[in-house]
């Protein structure tokens, strides 16, 4: 069975969402940032959430999870095979949701609790929040009132996505999402699937 280093607010949201929807089984452990337990520290020295335990398998990086899950679990309509329209589309959102949005906010969340606080508004807590809201922003203009990013449904590439009204929550920014961004995710919200994985601890 899967076990996920899992702490509410943290990426492994995404791959216990992932589970819920497919329907894998699996267990969750405590993963802290702040006070990490040997075993967690054993699993993922870097100390960052989620790590994931599949038998021999480690892995520490969630939409490598993501894709890791899908592959040994599916097949899966969350995945988008390269035989179907959309494919392309699927892989940009599905890398785009970390690369392009929620990697910005790890310096932006640790300048606003961890900095000084004569440098918690400096030039680059100002550079990454413009990013990460003008990426949400091309996120609004490729939905264009769609449902979802990629294939004409949902997939594993929104819960990619997704996870940034989280990381912006942390932020201080999830007021200044795009409208048509923040209903998108609203609307994810409202799967029972999400709601689940939501209410894990």
């Amino acid at each position: 069975m899967l076990k996920i280093y899992h702490s509410q607010g943290a990426r492994s949201l995404r791959v216990v969402w992932l589970c819920e929807e497919m329907g894998v089984p699996y267990e969750t452990a405590e993963a802290s940032f702040f006070k990490p337990s040997d075993e967690f520290k054993t699993v993922n020295p870097l100390r960052t959430v989620p790590a994931m335990q599949d038998g021999d398998v480690s892995m520490i990086e969630s939409v490598a999870m993501m894709i890791y899950i899908m592959s040994k679990h599916g097949p899966t309509d969350l995945e988008v095979k390269p035989s179907e329209p959309g494919y392309a589309d699927y892989l940009q959102y599905l890398m785009f949701g970390e690369a392009g949005l929620a990697a910005y906010g790890n310096p932006l969340v640790a300048t606003r609790f961890m900095a000084p606080d004569d440098q918690k508004q400096n030039f680059t807590a100002g550079y990454l929040k413009n990013a990460i809201l003008k990426r949400l922003e091309f996120v609004g203009q490729r939905l264009d009132g769609k449902p979802y990013v990629a294939a004409n449904r949902f997939t594993a590439a929104d819960i990619s996505i997704a996870y940034i009204a989280t990381g912006a929550k942390f932020a201080g920014i999830d007021d200044e999402i795009p409208a048509s961004v923040k209903s998108y995710i609203e609307n994810l919200w409202q799967r029972p699937a999400f709601q689940r994985a939501a209410a894990v601890k």
